[in-house]
């Protein structure tokens, strides 16, 4: 009983804990022994369906593949098993180490060994969480706004025409994207030309020549602008600000987890 007690530590806790040990020392030998088992237990899987297809008299070409593919979810699984792993000691305040070789460390090695990870009593959220949580939401959001900004309906009524790429910019050296293009149009017989990027988005891409529909506004003319840039923009500002409102709530709850954390800590401190 001892034995089997043993192997299932090995596989659901100190096994996991080992390995992001392993990781988290920066070698090598975790991703060469992270392929090692998705080829080995692909290869297992595929085996043990090529068996259980000759028995059923099945075709064995796709029961192989479905046993590779069951095969490379069990890694998969338990790779997602070492991060829960790795979550509960975080919150525990023990050390992966100390898990894998069941041994504590004590004494004056103790605050050394225990660099970087939490120990007992400590904040569970670190602030380094919390900061890099607000500053991903910071161009994130500016994004969004920009995008934004850029599919805003026009005030006034709008038509649609066909305009001419008449020019294209290539990008400075010290500028970003593929540069820009003048879109030339005609209005009751009146040219109007303006500037937008070269790539609108949509798998779209200007080049010399190309005839894309504008949008411009009937009062004034001579206010155009390309409607796939419009209609790129209204469904990149939907995605950026999801994704910063996203990165947004996750600072306030980090920024609470730390903030709870350093209240109890000064309280055990006060007491």
């Amino acid at each position: 009983m001892g034995r089997v007690r043993t192997a299932l530590s090995w596989a659901f806790v100190r096994g996991p804990a080992a390995a992001y040990e392993l990781a988290d020392s920066g070698s090598s030998l975790f991703g060469i022994g992270a392929l090692a088992a998705i080829v080995l237990v692909g290869a297992l899987g595929s085996g043990v369906g090529a068996l259980v297809a000759l028995v059923a008299h099945s075709p064995v070409g796709d029961a192989a593949f479905v046993g590779g593919m069951i095969g490379l979810g069990v890694v998969m699984a338990w790779l997602v098993l070492m991060l829960v792993v790795v979550a509960v000691l975080w919150v525990r305040g023990v050390r992966p180490v100390e898990t894998a070789t069941g041994e504590l460390s004590a004494g004056r090695h103790a605050a050394a060994h225990s660099s970087g990870w939490r120990r007992r009593g400590e904040p569970l959220v670190p602030l380094s969480l919390v900061l890099f949580f607000v500053i991903i939401t910071v161009p994130f959001g500016a994004l969004g706004l920009q995008a934004r900004s850029a599919a805003r309906p026009a005030e006034q009524p709008t038509a649609t025409t066909n305009g001419t790429v008449v020019a294209i910019h290539e990008p400075s050296w010290f500028d970003k994207g593929s540069g820009t293009v003048d879109i030339r149009y005609a209005v009751s017989g009146v040219e109007h030309t303006f500037n937008t990027g070269r790539d609108p988005g949509d798998e779209h891409f200007f080049r010399l020549g190309d005839v894309v529909p504008v949008e411009y506004v009937v009062a004034e003319p001579g206010k155009g602008r390309c409607t796939w840039t419009v209609e790129s923009a209204r469904s990149d500002q939907t995605f950026w600000l999801w994704l910063a409102g996203g990165c947004a709530v996750l600072a306030l709850l980090s920024g609470a987890g730390y903030l709870g954390g350093r209240l109890r800590s000064s309280g055990r401190r006060g007491g």
